[in-house]
């Protein structure tokens, strides 16, 4: 049995017209002190801010696929620890730096950094957050 589609035809209510700015009132509360639009200093258009990255007293070596050394260790009692290798430089200030982001313990060791738990997520984002 073949069904003929009907076509459907809505009908809405005319719509009010469109009344006056609800906003109108609000002009009148504010301070008559403040700058106009126009007033405000520009910026201009020619000169850009070059933004620099801070020296920093050490590098994180990266994979050939442009990931970082990161792996979780399982420790005695149960104890999981993840690992940054391939640091160079001032592992320590690296150190209390991830410490402070993760909220967790940690240890240096030679050229790698040890974070208690597993942090694996937390330390690639402020790796590439900071471009190291």
């Amino acid at each position: 049995m073949a069904r003929k589609d009907k076509k459907r035809v809505e009908t809405s209510p005319q719509s009010e017209p469109l009344r006056a700015n609800p906003f109108a009132e609000l002009a009148d509360r504010l301070p008559k002190d403040l700058p106009k639009h126009s007033e405000i200093p520009q910026q201009k258009p020619g000169k850009a801010e070059i933004i620099r990255r801070k020296k920093r007293p050490y590098q994180v070596a990266r994979t050939r696929k442009g990931g970082y050394n990161l792996a979780f260790e399982h420790r005695a009692k149960g104890k999981g620890v993840t690992v940054l290798q391939g640091v160079s430089g001032d592992a320590e200030a690296l150190l209390s730096e991830l410490k402070k982001r993760c909220g967790a313990g940690g240890a240096a060791r030679e050229d790698a950094v040890e974070i208690q738990g597993d942090q694996r997520k937390a330390i690639e984002f402020y790796l590439r957050e900071h471009g190291l």
